[in-house]
């Protein structure tokens, strides 16, 4: 096998395998409890679960998508003691959210 035809047959094996690695990413996620909630400025503040003394901001939008106890719900209803789970991306140690998950304590 010449060179040509094992680039040429190996190629596109190895694009195909960066695609999937790369799809295969997934949000970061924070999770704790519920500290401070400002809707003016879109956040949401939360301490960590595993150390209570590490705060975390959580920014959310309108393209972020809410529940309460598993059903559809606003930011409105992220309220100081809720549980919250929230999935997007960091941006230095704060979370830009894309679903915010919070439960009743």
């Amino acid at each position: 096998m010449d060179r040509r035809t094992f680039l040429g047959s190996a190629l596109p094996f190895a694009f195909a395998g960066i695609a999937l690695a790369q799809a295969k990413k997934k949000d970061d996620r924070l999770s704790g409890l519920v500290t401070n909630v400002d809707t003016d400025k879109m956040t949401i503040e939360m301490h960590m679960r595993n150390n209570a003394s590490a705060i975390r901001k959580i920014m959310y939008d309108g393209a972020t998508t809410f529940t309460l106890d598993g059903k559809p719900a606003k930011s409105s209803d992220a309220k100081p003691g809720n549980g919250i789970v929230a999935l997007g991306k960091f941006e230095g140690v704060n979370l830009k959210a894309t679903k915010i998950a919070l439960t009743l304590k």
